[in-house]
């Protein structure tokens, strides 16, 4: 796990490594279910349709960034029914253009359709956000690790993983949850230092 944790240290942005345990892992499904439960004040219900995929791998991790990390993009998308009418957008220049644009309304870094956000909102079905995973293939050089994910936790999921920092909080901007599997004949290699999944979300 060692070297897991130089590789994510080396790549720009990562500043502080968590190992999380099985007592992690089920700490996190419960805020995440609370989380789709209450649903978003502003988008609805939400879909963390990433987070499931992190915690269905072999095995999690998270990680705190700063200021320099590289966010992915098409990472959140509105819909209401099966039609797209919003996502996050993350170039600054961008979001300005759409902040001046009355077709469009700004929430933080999600551009949505203005006209669709009232129709949703005042509809009975309602809007919703999907929240999805990104592959993260930078750790896959290590001997063994396949299919690796990010995704992004609930705020009671990002505020527990800071709590297990030693770091100055205030060095942090997001957080992510990372997940990956193990080739099967290295199982028993050390690679594993971190218990194997057995909660499903």
């Amino acid at each position: 796990m060692d070297e897991i944790r130089t590789e994510l240290l080396s790549s720009k942005g990562i500043g502080s490594v968590l190992f999380l345990d099985e007592t992690d892992r089920k700490k996190i499904i419960e805020f995440e279910r609370e989380d789709e439960l209450n649903g978003s004040i502003v988008c609805g219900k939400k879909n963390n349709a990433g987070i499931r995929q992190v915690l269905d791998c072999d095995v999690m991790m998270g990680f705190l960034t700063n200021n320099e990390f590289q966010w992915p993009t098409n990472h959140i998308k509105v819909m209401h029914g099966d039609k797209l009418i919003g996502e996050d957008v993350c170039d600054p220049l961008d979001l300005q253009e759409y902040r001046d644009d009355h077709e469009y309304c700004v929430l933080g870094n999600i551009v949505i359709l203005y006209e669709e956000f009232l129709k949703g909102n005042s509809s009975n079905d309602p809007i919703y956000m999907v929240i999805n995973a990104h592959p993260f293939p930078s750790i896959e050089v290590v001997s063994g690790i396949s299919g690796a994910l990010i995704a992004s936790p609930s705020r009671a999921s990002d505020e527990y993983m800071r709590s297990l920092s030693q770091e100055d909080k205030m060095l942090h901007v997001g957080s992510f949850l990372l997940g990956f599997n193990l080739k099967p004949l290295e199982y028993a290699s050390s690679l594993v230092a971190a218990p194997l999944k057995s909660s499903v979300y």
